[in-house]
């Protein structure tokens, strides 16, 4: 009893560092994730499975005697097995189990049963098998005392584990199958498998398990104003022309950019004209031409709000250094911005 006390004890050691690892890992990736992680992979688990374990069966020190032959009722064992997953949660099985030397007798148990699966994290779960199992011991010495059994002797099994998934198709499972009510020629005897395993499902993602989190990433990105390169323009007319020509609707396309580019800049237009003329028609001529470059801006999107409109026609001529073109610079609309 204390030796299957103390398997047991080895056992649930084993299954609670599993658990704990793998719900670590998956509380470390749900806390990025914009989403909770699922309890359960999202992807067809159904289909054909096949896996190996080795294990260790033993006897309770109360049924050693019942098993002439073996010092502390302990034998190494291998199991094969394969089965059928209708679903994550439900699946059939059935088993091969080898225990060499068990009472001087090598036992070759077969079981046909079904199997529950219990998703606990993303990757791990719990089962649980039911099934029965059909015995048949090797004696090897009969002049021994050793063990006898029916080739007949039928036992009703059950089985629990712990499975951790290492990718789609692939898992490792540790676990306990316990075997109830054998018949031996010395009586009746319990047996108790150990054992740590593999097991490989077909038709399932090849690639590695991935915990695909949508993280939420917001970047901050800094946004400078345009500076105007220039402050005044000047856009020269013809003699007598009131209408946009080529260089001013050109100059108008610099203003108009760095005005949209920075809502707090206003304009000021000033129409003039040159000291040919009389006064009137000068100033009929400069209040055209800056009336003309007003709506020129706002059919371009300038609120007439930012638009400060002016003529004085000869009366404030702009100061220039050339004195052959002052009758051309003075004929022109001054753009000012601030």
């Amino acid at each position: 009893m204390k030796l299957k006390s103390l398997s047991l004890s080895v056992l649930a050691a084993l299954s609670l560092g599993v658990a704990t690892s793998a719900t670590a890992a998956d509380a470390t990736t749900s806390t990025t994730a914009t989403a909770p992680a699922q309890t359960a992979p999202s992807y067809d688990q159904s289909g054909f499975w096949v896996g190996g374990a080795l294990g260790m069966g033993y006897v309770s020190n109360s049924d050693i005697s019942k098993f002439p032959g073996s010092a502390n009722g302990e034998a190494p064992s291998v199991k094969l097995d394969a089965g059928y997953d209708f679903n994550q949660y439900f699946g059939i099985y059935g088993s091969y189990d080898y225990m060499h030397d068990l009472g001087n007798a090598d036992m070759h148990l077969g079981t046909l049963g079904v199997k529950g699966n219990l998703p606990l994290t993303q990757k791990l779960s719990a089962f649980g098998k039911l099934g029965a199992t059909y015995i048949y011991a090797d004696n090897k010495n009969f002049a021994n005392n050793a063990l006898h059994m029916k080739s007949d002797s039928f036992s009703p099994t059950v089985g629990l584990g712990l499975s951790y998934q290492i990718t789609h198709a692939l898992s490792t499972q540790i676990g306990a199958d316990y075997y109830q009510d054998l018949r031996t020629s010395h009586g009746h005897a319990d047996l108790t498998q150990a054992y740590w395993g593999m097991t490989y499902k077909f038709g399932q993602p090849a690639t590695p398990m991935v915990v695909t989190n949508n993280v939420e990433v917001v970047k901050e990105v800094a946004v400078e104003s345009q500076v105007p390169t220039r402050s005044s323009y000047v856009l020269p007319y013809q003699n007598g022309q009131t209408k946009l020509n080529d260089y001013g609707r050109y100059n108008l396309g610099e203003v108009i950019a760095t005005m949209q580019a920075n809502p707090e800049v206003n304009a000021q237009i000033i129409g003039r004209a040159d000291k040919v003329g009389s006064a009137a028609v000068n100033e009929k001529v400069s209040a055209e031409r800056a009336a003309n470059v007003a709506k020129y801006l706002e059919a371009n999107g300038i609120d007439a709000s930012r638009l400060t409109v002016s003529s004085v026609g000869y009366n404030n001529p702009l100061k220039t250094d050339s004195a052959t073109n002052t009758n051309y610079v003075q004929r022109s609309v001054q753009i000012i911005l601030k």
